[in-house]
């Protein structure tokens, strides 16, 4: 790093040199070069910005709303800020949490056709897609660079109630070479709502041929091998998610739950632990430990675990069910095993 220059450019080459370690996955250690320079550059919006990148990078999803909630303060219209706290909530799976954020960026930015973008992909994993369509059109209105001509017809067609038309969409995408990978993540998409598994399956392994590293291929892939009962091949998916994203707690909270509905508890514990240790913060994983540690006849532990949920999450998802659980557990005798 140079040694001569302005308190601008040592910050810049700083921020550039903390995002190389996070893509050689020295996250920690970009972290810990974060928080001095939060120190030195207090209310510096980029500091914040790039802690917040940072921490999503790493599946630490509630520490990044936070840093993006504080470039917020600083600079309540920052259009990065706003736009990624909505996508942090979206890859966490807290899809309207994800919905209030963009539609709040959206008030404030209302010609940002990223937004309407990212908002139409939220409503696409909800399901919604009348929804998604209006908001992708939206964006393409704004600017047409959001024109992903195969992906938006693919979707009206599925919306419009005609999802052979939608597939036709996505193959014709994969003739023209137009970002195969994703038409073929897509293409196994639609055919999974379809219950075409077979050919879902092949889809998403094209995709992963293309892109060894598309985790998402992987993830949706597990759910089909589960649908077709092939578990062990389900199992090796989601152990690979975990390698692709080895400091995301939502991709080990999801084997934990695999590995739980399978008869494998023990196994479940240690994926919940390991998803707490990455983000202390993931309220579903507490949640999901206190449901393994219960069903395991360990009541104190359950009841940790539970309130944990209780106390990170406030009033959000599961907050009532994990109360009535601490409530009935509290009514019980200990049971053996707290441990």
């Amino acid at each position: 790093m140079a040694i001569f220059g302005s308190a601008e450019e040592k910050k810049k080459e700083l921020l550039a040199e903390v995002m190389k370690m996070a893509d050689r996955g020295e996250g920690d250690k970009a972290l810990k070069e974060l928080e001095k320079a939060q120190k030195a550059y207090e209310r510096d919006v980029d500091v914040w910005l790039h802690t917040g990148y940072v921490q999503m990078a790493m599946g630490k999803t509630q520490d990044a709303i936070k840093s993006f909630r504080k470039v917020s303060e600083i600079d309540p219209s920052n259009l990065d800020a706003l736009n990624n706290a909505g996508l942090a909530y979206a890859n966490d799976g807290q899809y309207n949490a994800a919905v209030w954020a963009f539609n709040g960026a959206i008030s404030k930015h209302p010609k940002a056709a990223i937004l309407y973008n990212n908002l139409g992909n939220v409503y696409f994993e909800k399901g919604l897609y009348n929804e998604a369509m209006r908001e992708y059109k939206k964006a393409i209105e704004l600017d047409s660079s959001y024109g992903d001509s195969y992906h938006h017809l693919g979707v009206e067609g599925f919306a419009s109630g005609d999802p052979t038309a939608s597939i036709a969409q996505f193959e014709e995408a994969i003739k023209k070479g137009l970002n195969k990978a994703k038409a073929y993540h897509d293409l196994g998409l639609m055919q999974m709502k379809q219950n075409l598994y077979d050919k879902a399956a092949e889809s998403f392994g094209e995709a992963i041929k293309i892109d060894p590293k598309y985790s998402s291929a992987y993830s949706y892939l597990a759910e089909v091998y589960e649908n077709k009962e092939k578990l062990e091949d389900a199992l090796k998916c989601l152990i690979k998610v975990t390698e692709l994203n080895p400091k995301s707690a939502k991709a080990f909270n999801r084997l934990g739950i695999f590995l739980e509905t399978n008869g494998k508890t023990k196994e479940a514990v240690e994926a919940y632990r390991q998803a707490i240790r990455l983000d202390p913060s993931y309220a579903n994983a507490h949640y999901a430990l206190a449901q393994a540690f219960e069903a395991k006849g360990r009541v104190e532990r359950a009841v940790k675990e539970y309130e944990m949920h209780i106390l990170i999450n406030e009033a959000g998802w599961l907050v009532d069910e994990a109360k009535t659980r601490v409530a009935a557990l509290k009514g019980q005798s200990p049971l053996a095993g707290s441990g």
